[in-house]
Order: C-alpha cells, then structure tokens, then sequence
C-alpha cells in the first residue's frame, strides 16, 4: 500500500496529505493486525479442539 501510494504521489494524482492519510493507514492496519486476529484464533482453535 505505501509503495502504491507513493506512486500515486510521484504521478501528482494525490495531494501529500492523502498521501500522509493513506501512510498512517497502512500503519495502523499493520500494527492492529496481531492483536485482532489473535483472540479469533484462540477462538478458531478451541471450536476446533472441541470437534475433535
């Protein structure tokens, strides 16, 4: 996404703050990750763990 994005600032298609806006969500995308997916695999993994 941030390569993306970059791209699209070299090429003038957005402004530097989209480009800022877009940044900081990739971030935080990134960085949120972990920790939301780990309580559903726990959860993913005694629904399983029950099945069996």
């Amino acid at each position: 996404m941030i390569i993306f994005a970059n791209v699209l600032l070299d090429k003038q298609i957005i402004t530097s703050e989209t480009f800022t806006a877009l940044l900081l969500m990739a971030v935080a995308s990134t960085m949120l990750t972990v920790p939301v997916v780990t309580p559903m695999l726990e959860r993913l993994k005694a629904v399983l763990a029950r099945q069996s």
